[in-house]
């Protein structure tokens, strides 16, 4: 009797775990360009959806990291713990066998940035570096409450002219930085003069912007990180 209880707690476990994973968000992984393995990036997209950023995972597989890319909408359905499938997406990227141990590094643009500041800031313990791109920061209130809880490094990029529906204003960006030298927050604020919303998806108007941007992700992440 114990044995067959033990062997339906088992399979029930199994199961338990399966559907946990059917419940995270759909993943496309870019393995480190070269093979072998890289750190991972998890890279959570805009409200446009990941196919947009398909320019950036590869930028970033290319660099030697471990990409995998989630669209950003999924963590803020009604009902969602968006901060519990961002754990369980790091979890299972972390199981690649493309994935180099330690902590991964969240790089996010748009509502994705939402995700990011929200949640992945408050992770030490499986992230360790954060970087959002023209981020949605229209939700923040108080910035130097919200920055108070940041306990991993964080790089902001953003355009000086980005007002697409008021979501990522450049102002929004300033108040955090000040909110953060004043409390010695890990954020670090990197200003695109004239650059609009979407800067990083697209290179064909965009390249230098693109390409510095990148860039700085990049030297952020492997600051951080290692590898890549």
């Amino acid at each position: 009797m114990k044995q067959l209880l033990s062997a339906l707690f088992a399979a029930w476990l199994l199961g338990a775990a399966a559907q946990a994973q059917d419940a995270l968000p759909t993943q496309k992984e870019f393995p480190p360009k070269g093979g072998g393995t890289g750190r991972v990036v998890v890279l959570v997209s805009g409200q446009t959806g990941p196919g947009n950023y398909q320019l950036l995972s590869e930028g970033l597989a290319a660099q030697g990291f471990d990409v995998v890319l989630v669209d950003g909408n999924d963590f803020w359905a009604k009902g969602v713990a968006g901060g519990t499938l961002l754990r369980g997406v790091i979890e299972r990227a972390q199981a690649s066998s493309n994935a180099a141990p330690g902590k991964v590094g969240v790089v996010a643009a748009s509502l994705g940035g939402a995700t990011a500041l929200t949640y992945a800031t408050r992770m030490p313990q499986s992230v360790g570096a954060v970087v959002v791109q023209y981020p949605l920061t229209s939700f923040i209130k108080d910035p130097a409450d919200f920055v108070a809880k940041i306990k991993v490094p964080v790089l902001m990029l953003a355009g000086t002219f980005d007002t697409y529906k008021g979501c990522c204003l450049i102002e929004t960006a300033r108040k955090l930085q000040e909110a953060a030298r004043a409390g010695s927050a890990p954020l670090e604020l990197v200003e695109y003069p004239g650059a609009d919303h979407g800067f990083s998806t697209d290179d064909s108007k965009r390249r230098e912007v693109v390409a510095d941007s990148l860039r700085r992700t990049v030297e952020f992440l492997r600051q951080n990180l290692g590898g890549g």
